[in-house]
């Protein structure tokens, strides 16, 4: 009976392992996936949500705006122009689902008042998702860029209702905003539009060498480049272990993301043969497992990108007499939001003496509401940094050297503020970081 019993328990095993080897072999596609699932090049075209198709004649904010449901009759917010909005977007996709491989959703994302929770979208009435959470539920200020692959059955040839909702969770108005959105799709080898414009044979890899502190990044393409369409422009992506600027709470992933539909913290765009970079890596921890993809668009192609397989095995090497590391504040207050003369600070604890610091640099997010009439209004150390421009209501990504003289060892303290009487400055989740290159 035992004997039986094994022999039973072994064939279950072995067809669960078939199972998982099945799966993994027909893996969809997502722009998301790790290096080691993007073995291949993929066309992809975005349909991006178009403003007027959605509420021609409404107009009441710049932007799609995502009210948890009490919020309309709340007596301070509901008479507000805000709450009139409905979270609803129309995305008008013309397109052959059977040609269509993989279908998923990505948006720019203001993550709404610190405490907002429960964020999710139903497309088309058929199918409700979460988004991850990117810390506002913990109180925080945030801004992320969701990929949320879709059920093949989800979408329609024609427009596509994306229907945003929220909780009021812990703050005072459940509110959240979409900046931009679209529904992006896989399209299969042999598309009948890749056929017509004579890139179902495009090919194209990444090629990369290694120096200590940088690496030349280009694009080879394979086999005869005659009959293609003309390379427009290539953008490079990196994954890497390095700081959280595109708010998912993961320091290793594919880095960067997008600004007004623009990439923005990737490692670096060419439009001219061979499309080459340099991407400095003299300000990053050494590490394994890098890979860089590119994306890359064509002239007189609308809307459609190759995205090439992942470059693997690339590697920072340990640097002679010096090592990189990420300096992340101990206190990061929740709500890291100054308005009214409400000022909030933070503090990042440094092991190393300025002494001994070849480079330093300042990495930091934050949201442009306006300082009003605060001239400093971001200071480390009782220095300004010119972090948060202007009152535009829009994300600003920051990289700025640090001269080492205005650093301590021990507790480097930020301050934030702003006296506008409305909105003001956020400092968005991970916060600010010192990412320092120190001698042995």
């Amino acid at each position: 009976m035992n004997r039986l019993l094994q022999w039973i328990v072994l064939l279950l095993l072995v067809a669960g392992f078939k199972s998982l080897s099945l799966k993994a072999a027909t893996l969809s596609p997502s722009w998301g996936h790790p290096p080691h699932q993007q073995n291949e090049g993929i066309f992809w075209r975005t349909h991006w949500f178009d403003r007027d198709l959605t509420s021609p004649r409404l107009g009441y904010t710049r932007r799609p705006r995502i009210n948890a449901p009490n919020a309309v009759l709340d007596p301070r917010w509901g008479v507000r122009s805000e709450t009139r909005e409905n979270g609803l977007l129309l995305i008008q996709t013309e397109e052959d689902l059977f040609q269509v491989r993989a279908t998923e959703l990505y948006a720019e994302l203001w993550g709404g008042h610190p405490g907002t929770a429960n964020k999710r979208f139903t497309i088309n009435g058929r199918s409700t998702y979460q988004m991850p959470r990117s810390g506002t539920e913990d109180g925080h200020c945030t801004y992320s860029y969701p990929i949320i692959p879709l059920l093949p059955t989800d979408v329609v040839n024609g427009y596509n209702a994306v229907q945003w909702n929220v909780d009021p969770g812990t703050t005072f108005w459940g509110h959240a905003f979409v900046n931009q959105a679209c529904i992006r799709m896989a399209l299969t080898n042999h598309h009948s539009d890749l056929v017509l414009r004579k890139l179902d044979n495009f090919n194209a890899a990444v090629s990369a060498d290694v120096d200590q502190d940088s690496e030349s990044i280009r694009l080879k393409l394979i086999g005869s480049s005659e009959s293609y369409p003309r390379i427009k422009n290539v953008v490079y992506q990196g994954w890497f272990r390095g700081y959280d600027e595109n708010g998912n709470l993961n320091r290793e992933d594919w880095h960067g993301f997008t600004k007004d539909r623009e990439p923005l913290g990737f490692l670096g765009a060419s439009d001219k043969s061979p499309f080459e970079i340099n991407w400095d890596t003299s300000l990053l921890p050494a590490q394994k497992n890098v890979a860089v993809r590119a994306i890359v668009e064509f002239e007189d192609v609308e809307n459609t990108v190759y995205l090439t397989a992942a470059s693997k095995g690339l590697s920072i090497a340990d640097r002679k007499g010096s090592t990189v590391h990420l300096y992340t504040p101990v206190d990061l207050p929740t709500s890291f939001w100054s308005r009214d003369n409400r000022e909030k600070t933070c503090t990042i604890i440094l092991d190393e003496s300025p002494e001994r610091i070849e480079k330093a640099e300042l990495y930091v997010i934050t949201w442009t509401g306006g300082p009003g009439d605060v001239m400093d209004y971001f200071t480390l150390n009782g220095h300004h940094y010119p972090v948060a421009e202007g009152h535009a209501h829009a994300i600003q990504y920051n990289r700025l050297p640090i001269d080492p003289k205005r650093l301590k060892k021990g507790a480097n303290t930020f301050r934030l503020l702003s006296d506008t009487e409305h909105h003001g400055i956020e400092i968005i989740y991970p916060g600010p970081a010192l990412m320092v290159r120190s001698r042995l």
